[in-house]
């Protein structure tokens, strides 16, 4: 059985408009999936934000046990607690604090890189979902005119006039 050029014409633009319809679905679930992924990624920049606060408060709580047997060790000696042992009291607090910052740094650090791989996986999806419909059009397009012109083959005539 022979289909008409007409019903060839019109499978034609049906399948181009139902794979341009594919293509704009593939896209918005790409940007769907890469703004999923975005939150997942600022998500785990806020705990890497939470978990260096933590490692820097239970330092600073090891730390002040720390400070209070070195004091404890100075009084036990007879030491009063007043220059050297002081200071070096002192330059431990400071210490321990520094080590504290740079936890609570490395922390920010790796909630800031999180965070720019979430925009940057937005963007993506973003541009994906155009791309997507840019491919649709296309599709359509070229779905169109060769459609045209294998009507024009088979009957002479052209779709246009």
């Amino acid at each position: 059985m022979c289909i008409g050029p007409e019903i060839a014409a019109v499978m034609a633009l049906a399948g181009a408009g139902v794979s341009a319809a594919g293509m704009i679905q593939q896209g918005k679930a790409a940007k769907q999936a890469a703004d999923y992924n975005a939150a997942v990624q600022r998500n785990q920049a806020i705990a890497a934000r939470q978990k260096a606060s933590f490692d820097a408060d239970q330092l600073r709580a090891r730390s002040r046990a720390i400070l209070g047997q070195q004091q404890a060790g100075y009084m036990k000696a007879g030491v009063a607690m007043e220059g050297t042992p002081l200071e070096v009291m002192g330059e431990t607090a400071a210490a321990i604090e520094f080590d504290a910052q740079t936890i609570l740094y490395g922390g920010e650090l790796t909630a800031a890189g999180l965070e720019s791989q979430a925009v940057l996986t937005r963007l993506e999806g973003i541009q994906k979902k155009k791309a997507s419909q840019f491919a649709a059009g296309a599709t359509i397009l070229t779905g169109a005119g060769k459609t045209g012109l294998q009507y024009e083959q088979a009957t002479g005539k052209s779709l246009i006039s």
